[in-house]
């Protein structure tokens, strides 16, 4: 059984579609690469806040550079995940633009660009379960 998502490499599917692989998790980073959904072939590095909120229960948070806010409870025991996301409302409506690696820096630029030309809310909310499986 799985002790902890620390150190884990996954591959982590939920609602609509999404399927990231690989996703690997640190503890204070998580890289993942979006291999089916609705921005197919992103790429990020993202710095994430780790918290183990029970045996079993552990949670990371991050912020992207498109202003995406992501919080996310893994249930170790079951493989499940519980996705909140808040997404900016121009991301919301086009997340193909978001193909692409943050690691990138002509990438970060263009998302910044489009971030400070068009509107941050109503944000779209993604409240969804998923599961994963330990590569």
């Amino acid at each position: 059984m799985l002790t902890s998502i620390l150190g884990a490499r996954l591959r982590w599917y939920q609602a609509d579609g999404w399927v990231f692989d690989p996703v690997i998790v640190g503890p204070d980073i998580i890289e993942y690469t979006l291999k089916e959904g609705p921005h197919a072939g992103r790429h990020a590095i993202q710095h994430t806040y780790y918290q183990r909120v029970a045996p079993g229960i552990e949670t990371t948070a991050w912020y992207e550079e498109s202003g995406a806010v992501l919080h996310i409870t893994w249930y170790l025991e079951t493989q499940t995940s519980h996705r909140f996301a808040a997404l900016p409302a121009w991301l919301a409506k086009d997340m193909t633009v978001y193909r692409g690696d943050n690691q990138d820096p002509a990438f970060v630029e263009k998302i910044r660009k489009l971030s400070s030309q068009h509107q941050d809310g109503p944000r779209h909310i993604l409240s969804d379960d998923g599961y994963f499986v330990v590569l």
